[in-house]
Parts: structure tokens; C-alpha cells; sequence
């Protein structure tokens, strides 16, 4: 028989030996390993394995890169929204905007002037390579063909660009544009730039006066005791007489006029000022907006017959028709380089050398429109224009197209429309029957040479802005200037390669735009002090600087809910800043290993629960993105290498980001949820204009955004809101007919726009363990509205008065100053039929008096999609789940071994003690049987 003792320590020696194996197990394969798996997510306590710290770094040489052939692309769709209806929109109804598109580009970007410097978001003892300072250039491929492209970029050491012997020969790319697009096609919306320019001369009516008189004689408009102005140079005087105290002064004198000019003299329809900014609005594609036979704007009462130059047609520069092409990036303006200009421009009509210094941007600082050097610019419009131009009529057609030259200018402007070259094509006429004048006399009375802005002879040739010259007494002094109106995208050099035929040459594009453009550095917090648990690790990867600083004013705030003219002046205006702060989408705090043992996993999938801040260039501000939620049936989101998936968590903005918040950090909706203003601070002015950036189709915002009828603010009854109509097809939709049988048009709203929420909002997925930002779709866009023109707070709107009841707005406001009159002038208006004031609905107070200001139209939305991560850094990540997996399968293992034996260790003791206790036990048991039985037997 087995001695007892042994059984026990051998089940004790058991027992041991599993403990001492799962230990071992446990500590070699699941704690080494997942300490090692660990500590490779947090970059070694650097905040993130994708640091820039050693000049080894995969990240720092991923994104300096310049292999365009294998450095992922950013593919862009923009989507732009035409005005069905703008004469009738302007006239009071209700606009109808058609969404058109997507319009398909992809984006190559190289780092340049790049740096590594200190961080002002790491520790006292700051790394010197703590932040990566760089500028971006940019070269798009338009895809409406199928197109070859090549570059031949390549990085130095001290991480400097150069150009490499050999180019590389990219894959083909194909048309991505739908077969019934075209970047031809026309869209019909506000100009963005004209919107600049009344902001900068408050309104319509101010505008035109600045045309003929000076600020401060339009300032004396009305004020006693200033008389008439006798000249441009006249001081202290007023520009002339507003239509009703004219009417009354004339009244009171037996029907002779006093000596004054009525200021309704200059809103003559068939005047020369008219006339002019007509054929002007007509030569960028502005729309018409009367026609021969309706009542002219000088309160005359006759019929508008035709303007000075022939048009039956009056035409505004307020909505205009251009080209995708010319939208994305770029096109020039004849009503802004002539009118931004001469409102400007009097002090320069005695100089020539002034004018000079105005037209080639070196004044730009005193000016509160900037004109840029449109005299160089003009000069560039027309190498690529001069040849659509007809010998004594108008320049028509498309600049060449940008895969057809080498050439950088005319790369950049190539495909535009060439029509605002017209008013430069005619300097060449003037300018010639001038210099035939002084060759016959060099005295000729009214008679002064050209001068072009740019010190060329090109007035000879194609024609130039000019700075000065003088026809017939008539100043030309900024006749022929066109100014650069920018795209909605950016600048494109991209252009033919002379060396391969039918490719687009991207190197020398993205050399051109880094010689061209300006320098505009951003800086990003790359390499976070070493340590665990630091607080500055959890803003790894977000920017320090953006676009050349550290901060951005985003608006300005008086306490009103709409934009103002004023509001950037206005002395009672709080500027709010916004710190540049959130990360790029690339990288986000990293949770570490979160998953379960055995688990195929290096995390839960679920992110930190913070806001997770993304800059936002077009915002100038980040935006909080958010963890979306657990999916229905638990359905997770996952990334995939190159044949292996991981799970990743999908992160969309804050639902309240674009609320209304009176706030340093959030702006205000202005009188909406749903949108941010950004126009204090954008286009050429320095009053900005009325701007606005959204999620497309104004995503998580109010339902009044869709129809926007209330009018009460601009004292007059409901309407003039709008209509937002999109495609409900991928393919050709069919002309816009929305109540046809079958239309393949849909009237957005807000029930319509939530139930689209997964194809128009934006979202980022991460890697929650690494904080790798694996992919992203930002999309957002852009609304404008027409300025607000309130009399009661705005003095300059007063001059736009018309006391017989013609316009329908700001009626309570027009009692109030009508009763504010002195009596016996209120006596003789009364009795002239003059007693009802009212006021224009909007800025744009003279040539489209009905449409309401402040209803905001959507111009555009854009979605721009990124890869941040490459298939091999999804399969490092999924190495690391393989591993991970494979230690808690060792582990299981170990532990289903260890299980067993113990329970065979167990099994002995438990044997051993249960056999002593029967053995004693059943040797009494067996006596007594044995004696039962044997008494039995006896008995027997």
C-alpha cells in the first residue's frame, strides 16, 4: 500500500509547480508583453509611438516627405449652390439655390522650409526638437480626365528641398468628375469680393457718391450750412442735395432750383456713372436686373430706355455667373478693379506716381479695400486674354487651359473667362487716339499721355491699367484694372511637363507655389517630454501656430445678432481671439492596451471620453470632435493593413459647435444655431463681409435656416427667405423643374438634412489605443448674406430715404424720422406727396432696393478626404493585437494546462485524506459484518 505521506507532498509538489508555471506564463507572455505593447503605444513615455523626437523617426520622415507617388493625396469633392431665380430673388422672392457637383480635385502637399524647434507645450526643460515648424505647398490634379502626372522632388538631409535627376511617373489617374459635369460649367451666387466692397463703403448708394466726391463731402450730405462742393479738392462742403430737400428748396424758390446738384442726378440710369458700372457688372458676369421700359432709380419717373454705352439692360455686380474653374481658383474683376479703385483714388487724380503707388498695392495699408498689385496682375490677364479679343469689340472666350503651358503665370490663371479683359482691350483705343492727338500737339488742351501702372508701353500692345492719361478731358487715371479676385480653393501651378508628353508636371508646380506664395508657417507639438502620465501628453500632435500665428481673431461683437458694417471699427466692439490650439486629425491622445486577454485586439475601441479638438483652418478655430457612440447591434468600425483589420473608434464634431455662445472660443450664429461668423476677418476689406461657416446643409442647426421668412428685423412683412433644392441622383439629374412628375430634385430641410447625416457630416476614426488618426472626412461650407442697411443705426443708410412710400422697409423707422423733422418742413413735404418715408431692405439700396439683407445663402460645401495612416502602420498595430492575442492564447493555455494538473494535484490530496479516513472507518464496518455473518451461519 502507498504510503500516505507520499500521495499528500506529491499533490503539494503539484500544486506548486502549476502556481510556479502559470506565474511564469502570466509574467513572460502576458504582463512582458503587454508592458512591451504598452510602452510602444505611449512612445516610451513620449506620449505617442509616432513622435518626431530622433532623426530616425518613420513619422518625421513621413511627413517630410516628397515621394508623391507614394505619400497618400487628399481627395476633395466641392459642391456649389446656384441661384435659380436672382432677378426675382433680388426683386423680393423667395431664392431658389440648386446644390451642383461634386466637382472632383486631388490635392498634393509637401512640407517646406521645415524646422524642429522648441515647444511652448512641453516641460520646463523644453526638447529642442519639441515642435515641427513648417509651410505647406500645395499642387492640384483636376480630375475631369483621366491624367498623368510627375514629380521629381526630393529632401535634402537638413531636411531642405531640391529637384532629383530622374522623375518619377506617377499611376494614371482617373476621371473622377460625373460624365455631365464639367469645370465649365456656371454658377450663378453673391460675389464674395463685392460683398467686401460695399462693406467698405457701407452701401450701394455710398459707393456710387464715392465715385464723384470725396468721404468727407458725402459726410456733409445734408449737415446746415454746407454748400455746394465746387470740385474733387473742395473742402468743407457737401457733395450735393439730397432728392427731397432739393424738391422742397425748389418748391419754396417758384420752381428754380437752388445751386446744388441733386444727388439723385448721379443714379440716372442712362448717366455716365450708371452706365459705366453696368457694362462693367456685365463684363464679370453680374446678372440683369432691369430692362428697357421699367422705371429709372433717379426718382424721375421716366422709363429706362438704354445706358451711354447701347445696354437695354441695367446689370449688378452683386450676383454673378462664373465658371467652376474660375470659382475654385481664381478670376479676374473689371468692376472692382476699376470701382474699388476710383472710390478710393481721388487724391491720386493730381499725381500720377500716386496712382502708381494705389495701383501696384504699395498704399494698401491706408486703404479700407486692399487692391493688391493689380497692375502686374492686369498685365498677367493678358497674356493669356489679348487672343479672345476682336479688334473694336469685347474680349470673349477661355484663357488656355493650365495643362496646355509651362508657364507659371499662365498656368495659374489658366481657363479663365476672359470677358473682364474687355475694359483693359480698350485702353488700346483710347490710349492710341490719344497719342495721335499729342503728335499733332504735344499742348492739346484736355490731352494727356498714358501711362501704364506697371511701366510698360502695353497700351500700345494688348493694353494695361493705367495710372494716368487724359482723353478729351477726361481723367483715365484707372481705366483697364482688373483685380484678382481669389478662388474658394487656392492658387493652382500645375501645369504641362515639357519633358513628358501628356503629363502634369506636380514638382515643378509645388516649386512654383513655394517661390510665388507667401511663406505662412505652421507648427505642430511633436516630441513631448519623457516620462509617464505627463499632462502634456495628451496634446500630442496639436498645432502651436497656424498660418503664421499663434492666434486668429475670429469676430467682433457690438451685442447685436446680425453683422454690421461697422462692427470691426465700432469702438464699442469686443475682438475675440481664438488661440490655435487641437491637432491636425493626424494623432490623438492614445488610450493604451485596453483589450481583454486573448482578445484579436490592442484596445476596446472606445475613445477617451474628452473632446477630442481638431483645428479648423477655414473657421480659424478647433472644433470639438466627439466619440459617435455605440453603433446598432454593437456593429464596431475598424481599419484595415494590408490583409488584417483592427477596431477603431469614429469621432464627429460636437452637435453644439456651431450654437449660438457670445464667446471668446465659439463666435455667434448671428441669429442662428447652425453656423459660425467668419467674415470680420475675411476678404479684401477691412470691414470683412458678411461670412459664415457651417457643416453642409447646415447640419445640427435651426430649421428657420431652411426657409429664413422672417423679416421683421428689417421692418416689413415675412418672404424674401429661400428654397434649397439638391440632387437626388449621382447621374445627370435633368434641368432643374422640381414640380415635374418624377424630378430628381429634393427640397432640403431639416428632416431631410438629419437623414443624411452619415453622407454630409464629418468624421475622423482613430486608433484609440496608439491615437493614430487613421482616416478622415472633413466637410464643411460656406454661406454669405447681403449687409443690413438699418437707418435707425446706421447714419450713412439715411441717404437712401425715399419719402413717397417706393420701398418697403424700415417703415416704423421712417415715421420716427419723418416726425423728427422740423414742422414747417414737414408741412411742405406733406403737401408735396413726400411724407412717407421708407427705406431700401438691404445694402445693395440702389439697384435692387427689395431684396432683404441678412438671409443667408449657401455658396458652397466641400468634402476633403484624407488616409493619414498607411496600410504598414495598421500592420504594426496589428502585429501588436497578433501578439497581444497570442500571449493570452499562451495564457489560456498555461492556465487550462495548470487547471488540469491542479485539479489532479487536488485530486491526490482530497485521494489520500479520503482513503485514510475509509480505511479506518470501513476495517469496523468489516468486523461487523463478518461477525453478523458468522453468528448466522452458526445458527444454521
Amino acid at each position: 500500500m502507498v504510503n500516505s505521506n507520499v500521495i499528500r507532498g506529491g499533490g503539494l509538489i503539484v500544486l506548486a509547480g502549476c502556481y510556479l508555471g502559470v506565474e511564469r506564463v502570466f509574467t513572460n507572455n502576458v504582463v512582458n508583453d503587454a508592458t512591451e505593447t504598452y510602452i510602444s503605444l505611449i512612445g516610451a513615455g513620449r506620449g505617442s509611438m509616432y513622435n518626431t523626437c530622433t532623426g530616425e523617426s518613420k513619422t518625421l520622415q513621413k511627413l517630410t516627405s516628397v515621394n508623391l507617388a507614394d505619400k497618400a493625396a487628399t481627395d476633395l469633392k466641392y459642391n456649389f449652390y446656384n441661384i435659380d431665380n436672382p432677378k426675382a430673388y433680388l426683386g423680393g422672392s423667395d431664392a431658389v439655390v440648386v446644390e451642383q457637383g461634386p466637382y472632383n480635385l486631388r490635392k498634393y502637399s509637401v512640407a517646406y522650409d521645415v524646422a524642429q524647434t522648441p515647444s511652448s507645450l512641453t516641460a520646463s526643460d523644453p526638447d529642442p526638437k519639441g515642435a515641427l515648424e513648417y509651410s505647406t505647398a500645395n499642387a492640384y490634379l483636376i480630375l475631369d480626365q483621366d491624367v498623368k502626372a510627375t514629380s521629381n522632388l526630393k529632401r535634402n538631409g537638413d531636411l531642405s528641398l531640391a529637384f532629383s535627376d530622374s522623375k518619377v511617373t506617377h499611376p494614371e489617374t482617373k476621371r473622377a468628375l460625373a460624365s455631365h459635369l464639367s469645370m465649365m460649367d456656371s454658377v450663378v451666387n453673391f460675389s464674395p469680393d463685392y460683398l467686401s466692397l460695399l462693406g467698405a463703403m457701407n452701401d450701394e448708394v455710398n459707393m456710387i457718391l464715392s465715385l464723384a466726391c470725396t468721404s468727407d463731402q458725402i459726410a456733409n450730405i445734408g449737415v446746415a450750412g454746407k454748400g455746394q462742393c465746387g470740385d474733387i479738392s473742395a473742402i468743407n462742403c457737401a457733395c450735393c442735395m439730397m432728392d427731397d430737400e432739393y424738391t422742397l428748396a425748389t418748391s419754396r424758390n417758384t420752381g428754380v432750383p437752388p445751386e446744388f446738384t441733386n444727388c439723385n442726378s448721379y443714379f440716372d440710369d442712362e448717366g455716365p456713372i450708371l452706365s459705366k458700372l453696368s457694362l462693367l457688372a456685365s463684363h464679370d458676369g453680374g446678372v440683369a436686373v432691369k430692362s428697357a421700359g421699367e422705371k429709372k432709380y433717379d426718382g424721375s419717373g421716366n422709363d429706362f430706355t438704354a445706358t451711354s454705352f447701347g445696354q437695354t439692360e441695367i446689370h449688378t455686380a452683386l450676383i454673378q455667373s462664373h465658371t467652376i474653374n474660375d470659382l475654385m481658383f481664381g478670376y479676374p474683376s473689371a468692376y472692382l478693379g476699376s470701382v474699388a479703385f476710383h472710390a478710393q483714388m481721388y487724391q491720386a487724380l493730381s499725381s500720377t506716381e500716386l496712382a502708381k503707388s494705389m495701383l501696384t498695392g504699395q498704399k494698401d495699408a491706408d486703404l479700407s479695400f486692399k487692391l493688391g498689385n493689380i497692375a502686374e496682375y492686369t498685365s498677367k490677364v493678358g497674356s493669356v486674354c489679348f487672343a479672345t479679343c476682336l479688334e473694336g469689340g469685347d474680349c470673349s472666350g477661355q484663357a488656355p487651359g493650365r495643362y496646355e503651358t509651362s508657364d507659371v503665370d499662365k498656368i495659374k490663371l489658366g481657363g479663365i473667362e476672359c470677358k473682364p479683359y474687355t475694359s483693359t482691350f480698350e485702353t488700346v483705343a483710347k490710349c492710341t487716339a490719344i497719342n495721335t492727338a499729342l503728335q499733332v500737339d504735344l499742348a492739346a488742351p484736355g490731352y494727356e499721355a498714358c501711362v501704364c501702372a506697371n511701366g510698360s508701353d502695353e497700351w500700345s500692345s494688348q493694353g494695361c491699367c493705367l495710372a494716368g492719361g487724359k482723353q478729351n478731358g477726361s481723367y483715365l487715371t484707372g481705366e483697364g484694372c482688373l483685380f484678382e479676385v481669389a478662388g474658394v480653393v487656392d492658387p493652382n501651378y500645375a501645369g504641362m511637363d515639357t519633358s513628358i508628353a501628356n503629363a502634369v508636371d506636380l514638382g515643378t508646380a509645388l516649386q512654383s507655389w513655394i517661390d510665388v506664395e507667401v511663406s505662412s508657417p505652421s507648427s505642430e507639438f511633436m516630441c513631448p517630454a519623457s516620462g509617464a502620465g505627463l499632462d502634456e501628453h495628451g496634446n500630442f500632435g496639436y498645432y502651436e501656430s497656424y498660418d503664421g500665428s499663434k492666434e486668429h481673431v475670429t469676430y467682433y461683437h457690438t451685442g447685436n445678432d446680425r453683422m454690421r458694417q461697422d462692427d470691426v471699427a465700432n469702438s464699442a466692439s469686443t475682438e475675440y481671439s481664438t488661440s490655435v490650439t487641437g491637432g491636425s486629425g493626424k494623432y490623438f491622445s492614445p488610450k493604451g492596451l485596453t483589450a481583454k486577454v486573448g482578445t484579436s485586439q490592442i484596445s476596446d475601441g472606445y475613445p477617451k471620453k474628452i473632446p477630442h479638438p481638431v483645428y479648423v483652418p477655414s473657421a480659424k478655430k478647433s472644433i470639438d470632435f466627439v466619440f459617435e457612440g455605440v453603433r446598432e447591434k454593437f456593429v464596431r468600425n475598424k481599419i484595415c493593413g494590408t490583409d488584417t483589420c483592427i477596431v477603431s473608434a469614429r469621432l464627429r464634431p460636437n452637435a453644439t459647435s456651431f450654437h449660438i455662445s457670445e464667446n471668446g472660443n465659439d463666435g455667434t450664429g448671428m441669429p442662428f444655431d447652425g453656423l459660425q461668423t467668419v467674415g470680420h476677418v475675411s476678404g479684401p476689406s477691412t470691414t470683412g463681409r458678411p461670412e459664415y461657416f457651417h457643416q453642409p446643409l447646415y447640419f445640427d442647426g435651426d430649421e428657420t435656416l431652411y426657409t429664413q421668412q422672417d423679416s421683421s428685423y428689417a421692418e416689413t412683412a415675412d418672404g424674401n427667405g429661400i428654397k434649397i433644392y439638391r440632387p437626388t441622383t449621382a447621374s445627370d439629374p435633368s434641368a432643374f423643374n422640381p414640380s415635374a412628375p418624377g424630378s430628381n430634385y429634393q427640397l432640403v430641410d431639416k428632416a431631410y438634412v438629419d437623414s443624411q447625416n452619415e453622407v454630409i457630416q464629418s468624421h475622423i476614426d482613430i486608433e484609440v489605443g496608439s491615437g493614430l488618426g487613421a482616416r478622415q472626412r472633413m466637410r464643411f461650407g460656406t454661406s454669405y448674406s447681403i449687409w443690413e442697411c438699418d437707418p435707425s443705426t446706421n447714419e450713412k443708410c439715411k441717404v437712401a430715404v425715399n419719402s413717397k412710400g417706393a420701398n418697403d422697409c424700415y417703415t416704423t423707422t421712417g415715421s420716427t424720422l419723418f416726425d423728427a423733422v422740423v414742422t414747417a418742413d414737414k408741412n411742405d413735404l406733406t403737401t408735396l406727396g413726400r411724407s412717407d418715408f421708407t427705406y431700401p431692405c438691404s445694402a445693395a439700396n440702389l439697384l435692387t432696393p427689395h431684396v432683404v439683407g441678412g438671409k443667408i445663402l449657401p455658396m458652397y460645401w466641400y468634402e476633403e478626404s484624407t488616409i493619414h495612416a498607411t496600410a504598414d502602420e495598421i500592420d504594426v498595430l496589428a502585429a501588436y493585437a497578433a501578439s497581444y492575442n497570442q500571449s493570452g492564447i499562451n495564457f489560456i493555455l498555461a492556465f487550462g494546462l495548470a487547471f488540469v494538473a491542479a485539479f489532479l494535484g487536488v485530486s491526490m490530496l482530497m485521494l489520500c485524506l479520503c482513503f485514510e479516513q475509509k480505511h479506518s472507518f470501513m476495517s469496523k464496518t468489516e468486523g461487523t459484518k463478518t461477525e453478523t455473518t458468522t453468528t448466522k451461519s452458526s445458527v444454521a
